[in-house]
């Protein structure tokens, strides 16, 4: 039990940087995910101090973000003295894992994750904050349709704190942007490289990089070698304009947004079957009776130990809806695109497909 309120109930993945657990909110009633920060080796107390510090500051500031495409950070609670971040449990697969199973996105898949990214990124970066780390790994699709990102800065940051001290790298070496791995600082435009990254994993299957081999020498080609081009197809200008290796010359976010909209407005209701998400969750029933998300990254986002971050995002729900049966009924409708939305708006974030947004009630901002 963590600060006498939240029940670890399992492991969903470990890594260098931490433990998630799924565990139950016994005051709310509410299922959750728990990441407890671990520190690195060979910290000394002060700086095991200021590790916990600067997670707990982060964590606050990223807990002003609430937007339909970002995983909600619920609460920061200490136990024994360490930090817990008490987060919202999707019952949802990694964007890594649909990719490993099912091979490369179609189109219109590509560009409803493209949007739902962007759109988070939006919010945090209105919010004056960098995730530091766009990756597949970090992108969670549910089979109701809602994407999310995942991994908001807490991690990172713990190990920016130690990066000097323990010479880790900050980010995954497959995705991480030429600036940031040749040590210059983080800035926003870190993020559009990582979505342009992600989008090209997406529509190739595999990396731009190759991860699996040396991570010096995959960050040396990063900030070396040539850009990797995408296949000819309708998202290859796109994702060449996010993989700049100039930040100043990378597309803005709104722009991303602006391109991929009249790809979603073709897109049928439906884009992500349940058909995708039965087989990784076939894949875990040894671990659990119902579906748990993977603590190994599907497409290999690269090692935990040099990039400093958690090996795993806030799985699906191990306790929650059912898998659909094997008629193969759709699940609900995930609702109408957003059509007739004059392109003048676009720069305003908006669901991404599949997405619904309650409003607020009259006197709440």
């Amino acid at each position: 039990m963590v600060a006498g309120r939240y029940r670890l109930r399992s492991v969903l993945g470990s890594g260098s940087m931490g433990t998630v657990w799924s565990a139950y909110d016994e005051f709310l009633h509410r299922p959750v995910a728990v990441k407890e920060i671990l520190l690195p080796p060979g910290v000394t107390a002060g700086q095991a101090d200021e590790l916990r510090e600067r997670t707990l500051r982060e964590a606050r500031a990223i807990a002003v973000l609430s937007h339909p495409n970002v995983i909600t950070l619920h609460d920061v609670a200490r136990q024994d003295g360490e930090p817990f971040v008490v987060m919202e449990l999707l019952p949802s697969h990694s964007l890594a894992e649909l990719i490993r199973d099912h091979g490369p996105l179609s189109v219109e898949q590509a560009a409803a994750v493209g949007d739902a990214v962007a759109a988070a990124l939006g919010a945090a970066h209105n919010a004056g904050i960098t995730h530091r780390d766009v990756k597949p790994g970090n992108v969670l699709v549910a089979e109701d349709g809602r994407i999310k990102l995942t991994d908001f800065g807490i991690a990172r940051n713990v190990s920016d704190a130690s990066m000097t001290r323990t010479g880790m790298t900050l980010g995954s070496p497959a995705y991480i942007a030429p600036e940031v791995a040749s040590g210059k600082a983080v800035t926003p435009a870190a993020d559009l490289w990582g979505l342009g990254a992600t989008l090209f994993c997406a529509v190739e299957g595999h990396p731009p990089y190759d991860a699996d081999g040396d991570p010096l020498e995959t960050i040396g080609k990063v900030v070396k070698g040539e850009v990797p081009r995408p296949s000819p197809g309708p998202l290859a200008p796109l994702i060449t304009a996010l993989m700049a290796k100039e930040p100043r010359d990378r597309l803005p976010l709104a722009q991303v947004r602006r391109r991929l909209y009249p790809i979603l407005e073709k897109a049928p209701r439906v884009l992500f079957g349940p058909e995708m998400f039965a087989a990784a969750s076939g894949q875990r029933e040894e671990a659990t009776d119902t579906r748990e998300i993977s603590a190994r990254p599907a497409v290999d986002d690269g090692p935990a130990e040099t990039s400093g971050e958690l090996a795993a995002d806030p799985g699906p729900l191990p306790f929650g809806p059912s898998r659909p049966e094997a008629s193969g009924e759709l699940a609900a409708d995930p609702g109408p695109l957003p059509v007739g939305r004059p392109a003048d708006t676009l720069a305003a974030p908006r669901p991404a497909v599949g997405t619904s947004v309650t409003p607020a009630p009259a006197g709440r901002s």
